[in-house]
């Protein structure tokens, strides 16, 4: 099973060095009560931070597994200046510990039960100021890892250089997160996704006081927080919540991405037996759940994993979130298409899945070449599910694609990954919504970052483009290369934008909208971002193929 996926810009300072000089303490007036913050001082802007808001209740005691619970009032102003905590999880030392391509992305601050905070980074208001434009970051990490303090989603770069308002939000994670209990009214599934409901529904009530319009919220997110985005812009519960969201390489018709109820159902059963309790009946089975301690619980939840690339606990149709299931909501086009859309997904976007998944064969230390015939054809076979059918389809189309000697079988086995994975759910998605008359634009992010961590066979793997929209390459101590530090300026400028007015526009750089005739999408790469056709077409009508014929 893939851990924590990871792939980066070493991060040499802490969020600390993002922002120098503290100045007076700003206060955030919210509809609940006030939060004292913090000022810092970058791009001679004063930059306002707000951490660890509560939105909901502790989802602790007999809240575990439950809908979340708004937050009560509080009477005397909240400490604003310190980190809140992450939700439970594992933490990721695959490759040993130590190795930043990892620890980038494990918590930074203590694991508990009660994480269901936000943080909000702004320019400093001022009287008279125009509304400002609200992004909304839902973290990744296959909705079982992630936390929205992490170093590298400081938004005081955003905050600061493009005058947004920045706020990330937490949710529950693995079981705790996305328990579901047969014939029980109390855990009925996706309570992860319900908490980031509300956390929109608390960012839409406050959009004014935190200087901000309630018409200007763009929703944002990478991975599982991007397949979320699309949950979010499916269900009828979260209708008018944003205007404008990004889907950073994730889909939620990505296979990944949900789960039916009688896979979960049967999960329960096994991680019920590992800890001694009771598979039936459910309010048995619920009390023995809730007793045991959250550490326990989220490490035992490996257990119930058995297939390649497969989350522990996923989203699932419950009935009110999710009506239908993504793949069939999109295929009926009942979408709302009002949202203007941006898709995209990295140059190898499955190179990270391997080294995870393919320990074994693919070490880090190797020159990524795949020398055993043998071992080659396993590892495809595993990719394709176990299907031989599947398997030969894989090497016809995907050897055509190709051709040199050299490495040429590592990148069929990337190239799959990422296409079964993400990119062609994502490309299926957005065309799904062009169809519809929605406004979408796609892209493919294409720049190796010099600070990158992985080795340089794997390419430009997934998540290598959250540091530069969160401005990582911009910040004090950085040693990235000008032409890297004007791509992150340059991607900033196409999200920001996008964030203001619905469509990406930066310089002289034409994004045209995305179309199932044409299939337009934007190349984003430091030696010139220009405009291509038809993304990954051929492969992708395999996947296609097989899926439909699966469903």
């Amino acid at each position: 099973m893939a851990g924590v996926f990871t792939s980066g810009f070493v991060l040499l300072f802490v969020s600390a060095a993002v922002l120098s000089t503290t100045h007076s303490s700003p206060v955030l007036t919210t509809t609940l009560g006030d939060v004292n913050g913090m000022e810092r001082t970058l791009l001679d802007q004063t930059v306002e931070v707000f951490y660890g808001i509560p939105f909901a209740k502790p989802p602790t005691g007999n809240r575990r597994f439950r809908a979340p619970e708004a937050a009560d009032a509080w009477a005397q102003p909240r400490d604003g200046t310190v980190k809140p905590n992450a939700c439970w999880q594992s933490i990721d030392n695959t490759f040993g510990a130590g190795f930043e391509g990892t620890e980038m992305w494990n918590p930074n601050t203590e694991r508990s039960e009660d994480c269901l905070y936000l943080n909000v980074w702004r320019r400093a208001v001022q009287p008279g100021d125009a509304p400002k434009t609200i992004m909304v970051w839902i973290h990744g990490g296959n909705f079982y890892s992630g936390s929205p303090v992490l170093d590298v989603y400081d938004g005081g770069d955003l905050a600061s250089r493009r005058d947004i308002i920045v706020v990330t939000i937490a949710y529950r994670l693995g079981p705790l997160g996305f328990m579901y209990l047969e014939n029980n009214a109390q855990v009925t599934g996706n309570a992860g996704l319900l908490d980031q409901h509300m956390a929109l529904q608390w960012v839409k009530a406050n959009a004014e006081n935190l200087g901000g319009s309630a018409d200007g919220i763009t929703v944002f997110g990478h991975g599982a927080g991007a397949a979320s985005v699309g949950f979010h812009i499916l269900s009828p519960m979260s209708t008018g919540l944003f205007t404008n969201a990004i889907m950073e390489s994730g889909s939620p018709t990505n296979t990944w991405a949900v789960e039916e109820k009688s896979t979960i159902t049967s999960k329960v059963a096994t991680l019920a037996s590992n800890l001694s309790c009771p598979a039936s009946p459910s309010d048995q089975l619920l009390s023995c759940l809730e007793a045991v301690d959250a550490e326990t619980l989220t490490n035992r939840q490996w257990m119930v994993v058995s297939k390649f690339y497969e989350v522990p606990f996923a989203p699932i149709v419950d009935g009110s979130f999710l009506t239908t299931h993504p793949q069939a909501l999109t295929d009926a086009g009942r979408i709302d298409n009002k949202i203007n859309l941006i898709v995209g997904f990295t140059l190898y976007e499955g190179s990270l899945a391997a080294v995870y998944n393919f320990r074994n064969e693919l070490p880090l230390d190797n020159d990524g070449s795949l020398k055993d015939e043998d071992q080659y054809r396993g590892m495809v076979l595993t990719v394709a599910g176990g299907n031989t059918a599947l398997q030969t389809d894989i090497f016809e189309i995907y050897s055509r694609e190709y051709k040199g000697k050299n490495k040429r079988r590592m990148r069929i086995i990337e190239a799959s990954i990422g296409d079964s994975l993400f990119k062609c759910g994502q490309i299926e998605f957005a065309a799904k919504y062009a169809d519809l008359g929605g406004r979408v634009f796609v892209y493919s992010f294409e720049e190796k970052y010099s600070t990158s961590p992985w080795p340089g066979w794997m390419g430009v793997p997934h998540r290598d483009e959250i540091e530069p929209v969160f401005g990582v390459p911009l910040r004090a101590g950085s040693t990235n290369t000008q032409a890297e530090k004007d791509l992150s300026k340059e991607i900033q400028g196409f999200w920001a934008s996008f964030a203001r007015h619905g469509t990406p526009k930066y310089r002289n750089i034409d994004w045209p909208l995305f179309s199932t005739r044409f299939q337009d999408y934007v190349k984003i790469r430091s030696k010139g971002t220009r405009v291509a056709r038809r993304p990954r077409h051929l492969a992708c009508e395999v996947w296609y193929r097989h899926q439909r014929d699966h469903n």
